[in-house]
């Protein structure tokens, strides 16, 4: 007989004994396993369904749809007073299509603790642990354990016959010392004792189990401040703490004062608060798991994770608020001017000490004739301290307001001789609110001046300002209020807020005792032999002279987002910048070529206060209404005919349109000894079109940009015409020709052309 012959009824006795693979059963083809513990009954009498304390069962499986697992486990008899109780059932492995369901129940069938599902979708699966004290009524008792699958979709329940579970019942000491102290009764009292005239105590605890809460007791008098620092230390990333921890600060009679938690499990908690305490008694420290709200299962413990509550009791440091408190504008604390400038200055000094703090001050002037100044400044002192500053970033923030009496909240918002308003209320859109807020208080207040603290601006840096303060018949009040933005953070150091009231000549000498400016004309005179081109010729013929003695600026170089000058990013003032106004009566001619240079007076440091932004308005002779030219302010793009300095390469009103190529600097700079000067360039081809010199007028009005301080610096501005076109400088090494005017061929001067 052949041997394939002989061989197959071997073959087809090996298929038969084979099963087949079912369709859907992603276990086929692996070793079957036992399927034990089916019922209360085998828990309770079957060894295999009896769990020893402290040792893992680990060769268990849901192995088909609807399998469940009993077990029991014989608890102590006589645990320690903080024994608790741990149960952890978790799929080790990967991937597993079993959504864990863990129940904990007496004999009678009653629930030890709320059922707990792992529904992990298709992330990896997760432990399901309880962690609960050990009651007097359990001791010595079974507890049975039922495991299965809670199904995503009751028609298809999971199952897992390739991967086993681990389950593990075990029975430790809660490291808390302290339990119980769930209760205002039962509160853990924190001991005070006197440290370099502080009250000084400390505690702490651990969240173990699920709901678990802690009460910590401490004594406060009236008048004091209570400050209370929660603390925790981070655990590893890969194993985070079960819970997000926070706290309450309650009063004596129960309620809540202020309440944190932290925000991530991950990082360190580092929570606090200084609270002035005006009810005395017992106040408490509550330490919980956070619970959003949104679940009303108890929120989990964690045993690993150990807490620190330092609880001080301070003295008021803040002299303002010792016998009352000046957090209210009709509290503010005033002082008064008692002589006139320049030798005028008034100083407050505060703290920060607490939460919510404001600070108001006022500063009365007295009535006074001419045009004067107030200039402020926050100096932040290296005095207290006694704790360390509020968790949290510092936002403080200083404003200076006046009331507008006789006038309405809308008056207040809608019209600028009783509220100014920056620049039409400036480019942030943060200001529109904040001013309209303040002119609908309840007492309208007219927002001056802001400051807002900024990380750029190191030492409050910017909170500084100069104010205009106008002739007045009966003494101004100007308040002043100092606090952190939402009033949440404190630092208990102390700070200086400095008023100096100074003259203003040159306002003086513009306005005279009203506020309407005269303005000055000069006739723009002809610089033929154009001997220093492009800069005009020194002397008075030549020259106009002022002071920008107020506002923050405008920005044109600076910028506040990189820290650069003495402007923040949120600054404001409601007058931005002191404007000096001339009118310069121009020739009656062709094409002109227009020399420009302006020159800033340094401090006495050698640093320049201020650049100047020259805002132009030409008239234009060849439009005309009842004989009268149109004003020109803007150039062909619609954009202000603005001057002011800048370093880098830009396009003149000669280039074409678009192009990045050939650019030069329009503007020169020279720091010297005394002054620091910019001269418009040869490239620039500064000139004055025909039309405006047949109109006849140009108005300058020179405004401050770019601050760098507030001290006080003249300026001289010089300017003159010569003869158009001039010739300046090719990056090539050559030089070309200012544009021609016809009949020449060219265009001539279009100098408000803005390509």
């Amino acid at each position: 007989m052949p041997t394939s012959v002989r061989l197959l009824p071997l073959v087809l006795l090996v298929l038969t004994a084979c099963p087949s693979k079912p369709e859907d059963t992603p276990d086929a083809g692996e070793q079957e396993v036992a399927d034990l513990c089916n019922s209360q009954q085998e828990a309770l009498s079957s060894s295999a369904c009896q769990l020893t304390l402290g040792q893992p069962l680990e060769d268990r499986y849901l192995s088909f749809g609807g399998d469940t697992d009993w077990y029991s486990v014989q608890l102590p008899a006589t645990p320690g007073s903080r024994s608790l109780l741990r149960v952890t059932a978790v799929y080790l492995a990967p991937i597993t299509a079993v959504n864990l369901s863990v129940s904990l129940l007496r004999q009678d069938g009653s629930a030890l603790a709320p059922r707990k599902v792992d529904v992990h979708g298709q992330g990896l699966p997760r432990p399901v642990e309880f962690l609960l004290p050990l009651s007097g009524a359990d001791q010595g008792a079974k507890l049975l354990l039922l495991l299965g699958d809670e199904p995503s979709n009751p028609s298809r329940p999971g199952f897992d016959a390739r991967n086993p579970y681990s389950l593990t019942v075990e029975v430790l000491e809660n490291p808390d010392t302290n339990e119980p102290n769930d209760t205002a009764a039962s509160a853990t009292p924190v001991a005070l004792t006197n440290q370099g005239g502080v009250l000084v105590g400390s505690a702490s605890g651990y969240l173990a189990t699920a709901g678990d809460v802690d009460r910590f007791a401490f004594d406060v008098p009236a008048g004091k401040l209570a400050y209370v620092h929660v603390t925790a230390p981070s655990l590893s990333p890969q194993s985070p703490p079960a819970y997000l921890l926070s706290y309450k600060l309650l009063r004596p009679d129960g309620n809540t004062e202020v309440e944190g938690r932290v925000r991530t499990n991950v990082l360190a908690a580092d929570l606090a608060t200084a609270r002035r305490v005006k009810a005395a008694g017992k106040w408490q420290v509550l330490v919980q798991a956070w619970n959003s709200g949104t679940s009303s299962e108890p929120q989990p413990g964690d045993p690993r994770l150990k807490y620190t509550v330092d609880v001080k009791v301070l003295d008021e440091s803040d002299p303002h608020d010792v016998s009352s408190d000046n957090d209210d504008l009709s509290r503010a604390t005033v002082l008064a001017f008692s002589a006139g400038p320049p030798s005028a200055k008034l100083s407050f000094s505060g703290v920060l000490g607490s939460v919510p703090d404001k600070d108001w001050y006022a500063v009365d002037v007295p009535a006074y004739t001419a045009h004067t100044l107030l200039h402020y400044r926050l100096v932040p002192q290296a005095t207290g301290g006694r704790f360390p500053p509020l968790p949290g970033l510092p936002d403080r923030l200083v404003r200076v307001f006046t009331e507008v009496p006789g006038f309405s909240a809308a008056d207040c918002v809608g019209k600028a001789d009783v509220c100014p308003k920056g620049n039409g209320y400036g480019s942030d859109p943060a200001v529109t609110p904040l001013v309209n807020g303040w002119c609908n208080n309840s007492t309208p207040l007219c927002v001056r001046s802001s400051r807002e603290e900024s990380e750029l601006f190191a030492h409050l840096r910017n909170f500084e300002g100069v104010l205009p303060v106008p002739p007045h018949a009966t003494a101004a009040r100007y308040y002043f209020l100092v606090q952190d933005d939402g009033t949440d953070w404190a630092d208990d150091k102390g700070y200086a807020l400095e008023v100096e009231w100074l003259n203003d000549a040159d306002e003086t000498t513009r306005k005279g005792s009203g506020t309407t400016e005269t303005v000055p004309s000069k006739l723009l005179a002809s610089d033929d032999a154009a001997a220093g081109f492009p800069a005009p010729p020194i002397g008075d013929a030549y020259e106009v002279r002022g002071s920008i003695s107020y506002g923050l600026g405008r920005l044109v170089g600076n910028e506040p987002t990189k820290g650069q000058g003495v402007r923040g990013p949120g600054d404001y003032d409601a007058v931005p910048t002191d404007v000096d106004t001339f009118v310069f009566q121009l020739p009656p001619s062709a094409d002109r070529t227009w020399e420009l240079q302006w020159e800033v007076n340094n401090l006495s440091d050698g640093g320049t206060p201020y650049g100047l932004s020259l805002d132009l308005t030409f008239c234009d002779g060849d439009r005309t209404d009842a004989g009268v030219c149109t004003p020109v302010s803007t150039g062909s793009a619609g954009l202000p005919l603005t001057l002011a300095y800048r370093g880098d390469p830009l396009r003149a009103w000669h280039s074409p349109a678009g192009s990045l190529s050939n650019l030069q600097p329009l503007y020169a700079l020279e720091r010297g000894p005394t002054s620091t000067r910019v001269t418009v360039q040869p490239y620039a081809c500064s000139c004055l079109e025909p039309r405006f010199l047949r109109g006849g007028t140009l108005t300058v009005a020179v405004g401050g940009v770019d601050r760098t301080d507030y001290g006080q610096a003249d300026y001289t501005l010089r300017t003159a015409h010569t003869a158009y076109p001039q010739t300046y400088s090719r990056l090539d090494g050559g030089t070309a020709s200012c544009p021609a005017p016809a009949p020449d061929g060219g265009p001539g001067c279009s100098f408000t052309r803005q390509p």
